[in-house]
C-alpha cells in the first residue's frame, strides 16, 4: 500500500529556537517543528540525566503559528485498486487521495526560579480535507513540566502530557473516523551516589480513550514504573541498565478480558567519539502477557541506535536504526515488529531558523 505525504508551510511568526522540517517518510513532509522536546514517550524523556534536560538563562515565551497544507495519495492506507465503497464504516464518497489544510497555533514558555525550571509547550492543529470532509479534526499536543534540582545530587522532572488526533487507517475493522485522547502524568528523580554512580527511577499513569463508540471497549488505562542504574566511564560516554514494568485495564471491559502486564529490561551504553561525533545503544527483551489465555502472548528482543555527526558547524546528520514491539492504538491485542532507520540532516541557515530532512523506514508487520 504505497502512501506519499507532501508538506508545503507558511509560517505565521519567526520565533528564537524555532525551525522549519521535511520529513521523508517514503515521502516527503515539510512542517513546522518544536522549539522543546514534546513528542516521544514521557517516562522516557523524564529520566534522562541532567545533561539532557533544557535549562534556559532567561525567561522566555514565545506563540507560534503556521499554515501547511498536505498532499496524501493514500489517506486509508488500501491497496491500489481496492474498492473504498466496499471498506465497513468509510464515509458515502470517500477519496483515496486528498488535500489537507492544516491551521498550526501554540506557545512555547519557559520560567527559571532558581535552580528550578518550569516549561509549557502547547500546540493546536485543525485538519481540514478537501474531499473526505468527515475526517476533519482538531489534534493537539500539550506538556507541561517542573525540572526541578536539590542540592547537586538530585534531580528530576514532574509534569503531564496531553495528545489527540486521528487514529491512522492500519489494521482497523472500521474506516469510520476514531479520534483518541491520551493524558499521562509522570514523576521521575535521580540521585548521584558519587562522581561516577548514578540511580534513577520513575513513575507514569495513563490514560486513552477512543471517540468511535464501537471500539471504545479499547479504552485503556496504565501504570507503568521504571528504574535504572547508570556508571559513567568518561565525560560523556556511559554504561547503564534499566528495567521497566507496565500494567494495563480496559476500564469498559469485554467478554474477552485484554488486561496486560509487560516487563522489559535493556542495557544503554553512550559513547563520544569526538566533540562532533556520539552515539546512544540500548538493547534488551521485552514481554507482554495478558490475563486472559485465548489472547497470543508475545516477547522478543528490542534495541535502538541513534548516532548523531556535526560535520560543520551548521550541518548535523542524526542516523537511527530500530527494532521494538508495539500493539495497536486500537487494537492492544495485536502486536507488530517495527523494524526500520531514519536519517535526519538539519541545516542551519540562520539564527532564526533552519531546515531538517528526515528519511523513514515502514515498520514490518508481523
Amino acid at each position: 500500500m504505497p502512501r506519499s505525504r507532501i508538506h508545503f508551510v507558511r509560517p505565521f511568526k519567526a520565533r528564537r529556537h524555532g525551525w522549519v522540517s521535511c520529513t521523508i517518510v517514503g515521502a516527503l513532509m515539510v512542517g513546522p517543528a518544536r522549539a522543546a522536546l514534546v513528542s516521544g514517550d514521557p517516562l522516557e524523556v523524564a529520566i534522562e540525566a541532567p545533561r539532557d534536560l533544557t535549562k534556559f538563562l532567561n525567561n522566555t515565551f514565545e506563540i507560534f503559528g503556521a499554515e501547511t497544507l498536505v498532499l496524501d495519495d493514500n489517506i486509508y492506507l488500501v491497496p491500489s485498486g481496492a474498492d473504498l465503497q466496499a471498506l465497513p464504516g468509510i464515509n458515502a464518497d470517500p477519496s483515496r487521495k486528498d488535500h489537507i489544510n492544516v491551521t498550526t497555533l501554540g506557545l512555547d514558555g519557559e520560567w527559571n526560579r532558581g535552580r528550578q525550571t518550569f516549561t509549557a509547550d502547547l500546540q493546536v492543529d485543525d485538519n481540514r480535507y478537501e474531499r473526505n470532509s468527515n475526517l476533519n479534526d482538531v489534534s493537539t499536543l500539550d506538556k507541561v513540566t517542573w525540572l526541578y534540582q536539590v542540592g547537586d545530587v538530585l534531580s528530576g522532572q514532574i509534569g503531564a502530557v496531553y495528545s489527540q488526533a486521528l487514529i491512522p487507517f492500519l489494521n482497523v475493522s472500521s474506516y469510520n473516523r476514531d479520534v483518541y485522547a491520551t493524558t499521562s502524568y509522570f514523576g521521575a528523580g535521580r540521585f548521584q551516589l558519587g562522581p561516577r554512580w548514578a540511580i534513577y527511577g520513575g513513575v507514569m499513569e495513563s490514560s486513552t480513550t477512543l471517540s468511535d463508540v464501537a471500539l471504545q471497549s479499547n479504552d485503556t488505562h496504565s501504570k507503568s514504573v521504571e528504574f535504572g542504574t547508570e556508571y559513567a566511564t568518561g565525560v560523556k560516554d556511559s554504561v547503564g541498565a534499566e528495567y521497566r514494568y507496565t500494567d494495563a485495564r480496559y476500564p469498559r471491559g469485554t467478554a474477552l478480558n485484554d488486561d496486560y502486564r509487560e516487563d522489559a529490561g535493556r542495557v544503554v551504553f553512550r559513547h563520544s567519539f569526538s566533540e562532533k561525533t556520539d552515539i546512544v545503544a540500548s538493547g534488551g527483551f521485552l514481554k507482554r502477557d495478558y490475563a486472559s489465555n485465548a489472547i497470543h502472548r508475545f516477547s522478543g528482543e528490542i534495541w535502538r541506535v541513534d548516532m548523531n555527526w556535526q560535520t560543520t558547524e551548521k550541518l548535523l546528520f542524526e542516523f537511527g536504526t530500530w527494532q521494538n514491539l508495539q500493539a495497536y492504538l486500537s487494537a492492544q491485542s495485536y502486536y507488530y515488529v517495527s523494524k526500520g532507520g531514519r536519517i535526519a540532516p538539519k541545516w542551519t541557515a540562520t539564527e532564526m531558523g533552519s531546515f531538517r530532512a528526515q528519511l523513514r523506514s515502514r515498520g514490518k508487520q508481523t
